[in-house]
Formats: structure tokens, C-alpha cells, sequence
């Protein structure tokens, strides 16, 4: 008999739970320097052709987590797997185009 065993639920679980929408975590994190007013980093919200959705979530997942020039390395504290995954296929798609990281 298993009594009196407490399962919690796993990181990852509670990460997900906890997960930002993309445009969220595009105003929080990126548009600081990726917004078009900011003119810091380049654009990174205009839509990929699909047949390079791949390639390009790709390519911001690794830049996120690693950094590339000025770009800044973000870890999961703040950015999560989760958040990045929704994020790189939002920006992958053009779903953020418009969200310039202005107030509502």
C-alpha cells in the first residue's frame, strides 16, 4: 500500500501553468530594443514564409538563450522554455507585426 505519498507536479508543469502569452513577453523583454521606435536591435516581428518557420524559430531560440553580438543571453528564470517555444512561433508567423511594445 502507497499511502501518505505526495506527488507534486514537475517543473516543467508548473512553468507551463505560469506561461506568458508571446505578446506579453515580447512587450516585457524585447521590445525594448526590437520595437520599431527603439531602432536598438533589428525587426524581428514581420512574417516568415512557412517554409522557413523551422529555421527561424530556431535561429531565436539559440539567440535567446546564448546571445549573438550586443544581444543579451536570457535563461529560463527569464524567459521560460515554454514562453520561448510560444514566442519564436508567434514571431515566426508575424502574429506580433503590429505590437510595437506601446501601453494599451
Amino acid at each position: 500500500m502507497l499511502s501518505g505519498i505526495l506527488v507534486l507536479p514537475t517543473q516543467a508543469a508548473a512553468d507551463e501553468a505560469a506561461a506568458r502569452e508571446p505578446a506579453e513577453v515580447y512587450r516585457q523583454v524585447c521590445a525594448h530594443c526590437h520595437a520599431p521606435d527603439k531602432a536598438v536591435g533589428p525587426e524581428i516581428t514581420m512574417a516568415f514564409p512557412e517554409a522557413a518557420h523551422e529555421s527561424w524559430r530556431a535561429y531565436i531560440e539559440t539567440t535567446v538563450r546564448h546571445g549573438r553580438a550586443a544581444m543579451p543571453s536570457f535563461r529560463p528564470a527569464k524567459i521560460s522554455d515554454a514562453e520561448l517555444k510560444a514566442l519564436s512561433a508567434a514571431l515566426a508567423r508575424g502574429e506580433l507585426a503590429e505590437d510595437d511594445g506601446g501601453e494599451e
